[in-house]
């Protein structure tokens, strides 16, 4: 296959080209301090029940269910004529350690959290959870022939995520105690290290030369003054603390002029020319629409996950075929929709865009706010 250098600025031009995460071998969360903090507003008060148990072990049914789905997901995209490219798989239980704490590989699944790419230019992120810390190396053989093809390749500082390095400041200012979290973290500190930079690529949305980008904390700021050095072409628009860390289920641009937003409180975060945008409300989902995974676990994403929509183009979405609501909302705008199944979408984490890395849309550094 020949590859050309990526190009996507956008979430919402023709996609021609997309990598598409992998969920084999995906058995279990390490629930440590990373990853509680990371979910914080989700897992908790079911987090405490585990403990002492870092290591919670999801069902193989459920593991072989989520493969399905995602393999669904590329049958949908290769038969739309976009060319799909697959991380290297996991091995099985695989565990990595550093100088300071030790934990369990997650597979490339999230493949949207460690990677943004701006344009023709691939930046890895710096990640908050400790394991995911390799995830990105089931993706470099990608990256690499990109690079050969001319793609530019940026990696952020890989945070040592050492006791001490996670700012608790989004809860500190909403007066929620996370203590019992920290202190009972087992990693080892760095003498003198303190915060870190630490951030995820969810917590940006591409429109062109503007990227909305939440910040919650001093790990946020940090990345947000780096990608302002390092890339001076954009505008960077601080969404200040919109949420603890990704947004993709919170603003969705579908083109210009037009976004799902989750609820009207959010659009006072965004820049005054999106706030005249044409809205669409999500209709709400209750707890009964998605799988109980109480007899082993919780849930680790929201139940909002499923506005976690993919736009192939300005008028086609993938939306989850469970979320018929969205579908018929989205029908009568005149989009065309589509479903693609997705059950475990909460306990993976993520959606049809957190799941995919779009590596070439027809779009350019156009703007969109101005």
């Amino acid at each position: 296959m020949t590859y050309a250098p990526v190009n996507s600025f956008d979430e919402w031009t023709p996609l021609k080209e997309v990598i598409v995460g992998r969920a084999d071998n995906y058995t279990a969360h390490y629930v440590d301090a990373s990853f509680q903090l990371f979910y914080f507003d989700n897992v908790q008060p079911d987090v405490d029940a585990t403990a002492g148990q870092p290591l919670l072990p999801i069902p193989q049914q459920l593991v072989d269910e989520l493969t399905e789905d995602v393999a669904g997901l590329t049958d949908a995209l290769s038969s739309g004529g976009i060319t799909v490219h697959r991380p290297s798989a996991l091995g099985k239980d695989v565990d990595i350690q550093s100088p300071s704490w030790d934990a369990r590989a997650t597979p490339a699944l999230n493949v949207r959290d460690n990677t943004i790419i701006f344009g023709k230019t691939i930046v890895e992120t710096a990640p908050h959870v400790r394991a995911r810390i390799f995830e990105n190396d089931q993706l470099k053989p990608l990256f690499y022939r990109y690079f050969e093809a001319g793609s530019r390749w940026l990696t952020m500082p890989r945070p040592a995520l050492a006791r001490g390095s996670l700012d608790t400041a989004y809860f500190d200012r909403q007066g929620i105690d996370v203590s019992h979290v920290t202190d009972a973290d087992t990693a080892l500190s760095i003498d003198g290290l303190g915060l870190e930079l630490i951030f995820d690529g969810a917590q940006c949305m591409r429109l062109g030369r503007d990227v909305l980008v939440n910040a919650a904390n001093r790990n946020h700021a940090m990345a947000l003054r780096w990608l302002r050095e390092t890339l001076p072409d954009l505008r960077f628009h601080l969404l200040d603390g919109i949420a603890d860390s990704h947004i993709d289920s919170i603003v969705v641009p579908l083109r210009p002029g037009l976004m799902l937003l989750r609820e009207p409180k959010y659009l006072d975060y965004l820049p005054k020319p999106m706030r005249s945008w044409d809205v669409i409300y999500p209709p709400p989902m209750d707890e009964s629409a998605f799988p109980d995974y109480s007899a082993f676990g919780f849930n680790i994403a929201s139940r909002h996950i499923d506005m976690n929509v993919l736009s192939i183009d300005e008028n086609t979405v993938v939306v989850n075929s469970l979320y018929p609501q969205l579908i018929r909302v989205l029908d009568d705008r005149g989009f065309t929709v589509v479903p693609v199944r997705h059950r475990h979408r909460r306990l993976a984490g993520g959606g049809f865009h957190c799941f995919t890395l779009d590596t070439e849309r027809a779009g350019g550094c156009e703007d969109y706010l101005s």
